[in-house]
C-alpha cells in the first residue's frame, strides 16, 4: 500500500515551518558595556546582519554622566530602556545619556554592513579616549572571539 502526502500538506509545511536551506537563523546578541571615567569597555565589539542586538549600559563612575553616541543609531529603530535618557545631538544623532551609577538597554537589528563608530559626547570625554567601535558582519559570518 502506497502513502500519498497531498501537495497541500507539503506546502502547510513548509509553510509552517520553512526550508532548512534558507538564510541563517537570526540571534540575540547581548554585549554588556560599562561606562566609567573616559573608557568603555569594551571598545569593540562584532555583530551580524539581522541580528538583535542588546546593549547594556551601565555608567560605573560615581562622579560623571557619560554618554553612548552614535550616527548609527539615527539610521535604525531603536528602544530604549532603563535608566538613560535618550537624546539627539545638533548634528542629529542619537545618544543615551546615563547619570552615575545609571543603567539602559539598547535594543536594534543590526543593518548595513560596515564599521560604526560610537563615543561619549558629553564635555571632552571623546578627546580623553572615551571612543569605540563595533563591525556588523554578513548575516551568517562566524564572529571573531573576543
Amino acid at each position: 500500500m502506497r502513502f500519498r502526502i497531498p501537495a497541500a500538506a507539503i506546502l502547510a509545511g513548509v509553510l509552517l515551518f520553512g526550508l532548512s536551506a534558507g538564510s541563517p537563523a537570526k540571534t540575540r546578541r547581548v554585549i554588556p558595556i560599562v561606562l566609567s571615567s573616559f573608557k568603555f569597555e569594551p571598545s569593540l565589539f562584532f555583530v551580524n546582519e539581522g541580528d538583535t542586538v542588546v546593549l547594556q549600559l551601565e555608567n560605573v563612575a560615581t562622579d560623571r554622566p557619560h554618554a553612548f553616541n552614535s550616527a548609527y543609531l539615527s539610521t535604525v529603530d531603536v528602544q530604549v530602556s532603563g535608566q538613560g535618557k535618550q537624546g539627539v545631538t545638533t548634528d542629529g544623532t542619537k545618544y543615551i545619556r546615563l547619570e552615575p551609577g545609571e543603567k539602559a538597554e539598547v535594543t536594534f537589528v543590526a543593518k548595513g554592513r560596515g564599521q560604526y563608530g560610537f563615543v561619549c559626547n558629553l564635555y571632552n570625554h571623546a578627546a580623553r579616549g572615551q571612543t569605540g567601535a563595533f563591525v556588523i558582519w554578513p548575516a551568517g559570518y562566524h564572529l571573531p572571539a573576543r
